[in-house]
């Protein structure tokens, strides 16, 4: 079902608007004015509608004022505009900024529908072309609007201009492959090939046969010559994924290749020559490696002639509505699904979180919550670990029971129990459906509990209030 946004001040024309997209099986929503509108769309954490219904002239900011502010700030849904006043100028800016289509009023309903249909069509297909294309170039794109990830484009477009080799660093699910892809095709090399490989997937006693490639008879499977990926990549790229992962036998070999560019295969006495760049990653720190003894100290410094350093989710949180929405939108058309929205109440519980798989792990979060989530998506349906507490220093009436003075040991339950509820609650921001959820309780239960103990929240009086939190 499609979701639609109209912006319409006339409440009559809003509300038969309404009335003739339910009937059409749309899902449609609406409001006042463009200010209203501007709110709504701007906030990351809103899901971009299928398409916005806008008119142009409105009570305070116009529909034009407001397709400005959407494409500037880069949450510009397909829009069709519905006026009968609009000037020329308005409209060739209109369509200029990226406007659809132009209804000018009145209107026949087959003239809205047939708009309607044609708009999501386009668009549909140009999210498929668009993937189709990025998945043939094996790329994505580097999503986020936060400080960080906008350093890093910069870092990005100023390498990639160079010939140097680069190090990326950062944690697992960072996105290293991406910037990797970026700096590859924003370069001078990217019409030749980009080739990657992983060292940490691939045994230690394959990989130099994967980089430098066999003469034929070279080992007992070698029935034929095979050229490594150094040849395949000769004027590209090669990626060396998790090179802190290397055995120290192909670091010697590989330091070989980046001093003079020559590269023999195994069972060979003859040299090759290829002009390579190489990109590397680690989610190691190569100079503890170094000191350690597991990673070669001169190729360290061939390999980190620029080093860049992809950011954490969690330096990045103000992206995460972002990303959550491009994965649950990916997911949705992967899956062949209808697209899910999501409750508000989420966002809270995906900002806090700690993300140790970093993007990699709220990609995999959107896939579980596609198939498996229902509409809308809430706290509830989010794993438990989404509701643990981050590490505090210790305190609480269990940790010092020594201080406290004796008391009858029903008492003692009866607080113990007090305090823990309420701590969870706090944790869960006082949704009662997340904290039976990790209590394992009904969450009647829960309420009944609540009522007995008297917890209360902060800055709640009364019973009611309290029920309706939860």
């Amino acid at each position: 079902m499609s979701r639609l946004l109209i912006v319409e001040d006339d409440e009559k024309i809003r509300a038969s608007l309404l009335l003739q997209l339910r009937e059409e099986g749309y899902a449609p929503q609406a409001l006042g004015s463009a200010e209203e509108a501007s709110n709504h769309l701007e906030d990351p954490r809103c899901t971009l509608p299928d398409l916005l219904l806008l008119d142009v002239r409105l009570r305070g900011m116009s529909g034009v004022d407001l397709v400005r502010r959407l494409a500037a700030a880069r949450r510009f849904p397909p829009t069709i505009i519905i006026s009968g006043e609009a000037s020329i100028s308005e409209t060739v800016e209109a369509l200029r900024l990226g406007v659809h289509d132009f209804i000018e009023k009145p209107f026949s309903r087959e003239r809205l529908l047939q708009a309607i249909r044609n708009t999501l069509e386009h668009h549909a297909l140009k999210r498929e072309v668009a993937s189709l294309k990025a998945d043939l170039r094996g790329e994505s794109e580097i999503l986020g609007v936060s400080p960080p990830i906008e350093e890093l484009r910069r870092k990005i477009a100023r390498a990639a201009a160079t010939d140097a080799r680069i190090l990326i660093v950062g944690e697992s699910g960072t996105g290293k492959e991406l910037v990797a892809s970026g700096l590859h095709q924003q370069s001078a090399r990217s019409p030749k090939p980009f080739i990657k490989i992983n060292c940490a997937a691939i045994p230690h006693h394959l990989v130099e046969d994967e980089l430098f490639g066999h003469a034929k008879g070279a080992f007992t499977d070698a029935k034929a010559a095979k050229p490594g990926l150094f040849e395949e990549a000769d004027g590209g790229t090669l990626f060396l994924d998790e090179i802190g992962d290397m055995d120290l036998t192909v670091q010697s070999r590989l330091l070989r290749v980046l001093e003079d560019g020559l590269v023999r295969r195994v069972g060979e006495t003859r040299d090759r020559q290829v002009d390579v760049r190489v990109l590397t990653a680690t989610h190691r720190n190569l100079e503890e490696e170094v000191k350690a003894g597991r990673f070669r100290e001169d190729l360290y410094f061939r390999l980190a002639h620029l080093p860049i350093a992809v950011p954490s989710l969690r330096e990045r949180r103000e992206d995460i509505p972002l990303l959550f929405g491009h994965f649950l939108d990916r997911f949705s058309r992967q899956h062949r699904v209808r697209p899910r929205q999501a409750d508000p109440d989420l966002f809270p519980y995906l900002e806090r979180y700690a993300w140790p798989g970093n993007v990699r792990e709220l990609r995999n979060l959107c896939e579980r919550l596609v198939v498996f989530g229902a509409d809308p998506l809430t706290p509830d349906q989010l794993p438990s670990s989404f509701f643990e507490p981050a590490r505090v220093p210790e305190t609480g009436l269990l940790l010092s029971p020594a201080t406290l003075p004796i008391v009858p040991l029903k008492d003692f339950k009866a607080q113990c129990e007090r305090e823990y509820i309420e701590s969870v609650l706090h944790r869960t921001r006082w949704n009662f459906t997340a904290a039976a959820k990790v209590l394992d309780v009904q969450r009647t239960y829960l309420h009944q509990k609540v009522k007995v103990l008297g917890i209360r929240r902060p800055g709640v009086g009364g019973e009611e209030e309290l029920e309706a939190v939860g």
